[in-house]
């Protein structure tokens, strides 16, 4: 039954090993990232649209010109109506078209204001895309160094379950030769099961890393990598008065801002265009032609054609104080989206000052958990020559074998979570759009 179980569990590790797999560098994965994620690929779309609809004519510079043609037919029979003029078959026929020009000539600026408002929505098109490809970065960075940190643990496991077999397996030949104890093969193989079922929750757990980080990529779910990175990377020296001018000038959320409240003020100009006269020039021409039958005389038939030229002034003398109010409502707005943008910087100085300090306390952490995991190491090395002599038993060896296994996860979670903050300063202060 031990040797069925035995080899099941490795033929489950051989399979998960023997799927074959990319090599992918974090690079690499933000270039896939920057080119198929799909948020990225409908914000570029919206995009596109604002681009298309900011120009001249859809801000009204330009005349509207149109054509018209009809054709109409018509047959009366008054033949047998006594109170009829003319008692016969009618009939007649005609043939109308014309093409009329609109063109607003003055409007109070608002064609001005208008094209100023489609620019600004255009940048603030841009700005949304910039903030879902900062948010795309800063989740692939972190879904990267997830996975890496998931893939470390389980090497890790690998390492403490190949020990665990090899003392096992050890220990069962010196129990056939009598110089065993029964304790000690139980212990072992205890510690065998228990680490095989652990490498197993860590490879699912691993699987679902990878499985996240291609939903973020944008590619196949099923799709293998091997993660060629480091989980440690370079831990920059920080200032915290410039980390927050760079967040004060370059962040993305804040610059959005800005930018709905220039928007905001081009709504403002486009209330005051109201306000003045309206003149427009309307000009065209329009030509028909008709037949016209009576019975069995002769086809009658006429042409007709007509030009006009008009100039027309509109202006609006009294409506309630309805434009006033609306301009007053969209300048009170005004000065409440500046007073959000404030709150706004204040929120974030005070998220960028928390992660700063995040940043210098996991420093000092991982620092420690480095040289605690070498301690543990050297310790397990020591550990494995005195069991070997007899001079510790398996439960002594199987707590420093879990202290080492401890210490390792340590540094690797702790390597992640000083990535993750460094990588949420680079977010606040704008640095992972502009690199």
């Amino acid at each position: 039954m031990k040797r069925i179980v035995f080899g099941f569990i490795l033929i489950i590790i051989s399979i998960f090993q023997g799927v074959a797999q990319e090599a992918l560098t974090l690079s690499d994965a933000l270039q896939v990232a920057l080119s198929q994620n799909y948020n990225i690929q409908l914000v570029n779309k919206s995009m596109e649209i604002t681009k298309i609809q900011n120009s001249w004519g859809e801000a009204g510079r330009y005349p509207t010109i149109t054509m018209n043609l009809k054709q109409g037919n018509n047959i009366a029979d008054q033949s047998n109506n006594p109170t009829s003029f003319i008692q016969a078959l009618l009939m007649s026929n005609s043939v109308e078209g014309g093409v009329n020009m609109n063109w607003v000539l003055f409007n109070g600026f608002r064609v001005k204001a208008s094209k100023d408002k489609l620019e600004k929505l255009e940048s603030q098109s841009e700005g949304n895309a910039a903030l879902v490809v900062q948010n795309t970065i800063q989740g692939v960075v972190l879904a990267y160094y997830q996975a890496k940190l998931q893939s470390e643990k389980m090497a890790l496991l690998k390492e403490v379950l190949t020990l665990s077999r090899e003392k096992w397996e050890y220990v069962k030949l010196k129990q056939d030769f009598g110089v065993a104890l029964t304790v000690d093969l139980l212990q072992y193989e205890s510690a065998y099961y228990s680490d095989s079922t652990n490498l197993l929750v860590q490879e699912l757990a691993y699987k679902n890393s990878i499985r996240n980080l291609n939903m973020l990529l944008g590619v196949e779910e099923m799709t293998s990598w091997t993660l060629t990175d480091k989980l440690e990377v370079e831990y920059p020296t920080y200032d915290y008065n410039d980390l927050k001018n760079k967040m004060l000038n370059n962040n993305q959320t804040i610059k959005n801002e800005y930018i709905n409240l220039e928007v905001l003020k081009q709504d403002i100009q486009l209330a005051k265009s109201t306000m003045y006269p309206v003149v427009a020039f309307n000009a065209g021409a329009q030509a028909s032609q008709s037949s016209f039958k009576i019975s069995d005389y002769p086809r009658a038939s006429g042409a007709t054609l007509n030009y006009y030229a008009n100039f027309t002034l509109s202006f609006t003398l009294y409506d309630g104080g309805k434009v006033r109010r609306g301009i007053n409502m969209l300048e009170v707005q005004n000065e409440v989206n500046e007073i959000e943008i404030e709150q706004l910087k204040n929120t974030l100085s005070s998220e960028l000052l928390s992660q700063y300090d995040f940043y210098l306390t996991r420093l000092k952490i991982f620092d420690l958990a480095k040289e605690a995991f070498r301690v543990a190491r050297r310790n397990m090395d020591i550990a494995q020559l005195k069991e070997n002599s007899g001079l510790i038993n398996s439960f002594v060896f199987r707590d420093i074998e879990m202290a080492y296994l401890r210490a390792g996860l340590a540094m690797f979670e702790a390597g992640y979570n000083l990535i993750e903050s460094q990588t949420n300063i680079s977010r606040l202060t704008g640095g992972l759009v502009s690199e």
